[in-house]
């Protein structure tokens, strides 16, 4: 994954737009999308302030790993856990707080008990 394939997978799971993404990380729009047409890394200080605002590190962004003393798992085993259960995730974010609540309960007390059967 290059660069700018880190930073749309981070800013997707974000739940954030191309457009605030660079808001808030003071960059241009327009050169963001430049960047990525060209497959260009920007600027150090781009990079970081980008790093910042999806609370990432720059290496992260560059390599898709974060450096070891970080506790962060490897973008593709976020990403493929995303994806794998973002429909699930998305009809739960469309319930009621009560109801979300209710069902994250019933799903603690299942693992409970499936731990304690094994």
């Amino acid at each position: 994954m290059n660069f700018w394939e880190t930073v749309d997978s981070e800013r997707e799971y974000k739940n954030l737009s191309r457009k605030e993404l660079a808001y808030r990380a003071n960059f241009s729009l327009t050169s963001l999308s430049t960047g990525i047409k060209r497959n260009s890394v920007p600027a150090a200080d781009v990079a970081l302030r980008i790093a910042k605002v999806l609370g990432v590190s720059v290496e992260y962004l560059l390599t898709g790993v974060e450096p070891e003393a970080s506790p962060r798992r490897t973008m593709p085993d976020v990403m493929q856990k995303y994806q794998k259960h973002r429909l699930l995730i998305d009809e739960l974010d469309s319930l009621p707080p009560n109801v979300q609540e209710s069902i994250g309960n019933m799903i603690r007390e299942v693992k409970q008990a499936c731990t304690e059967s094994a």
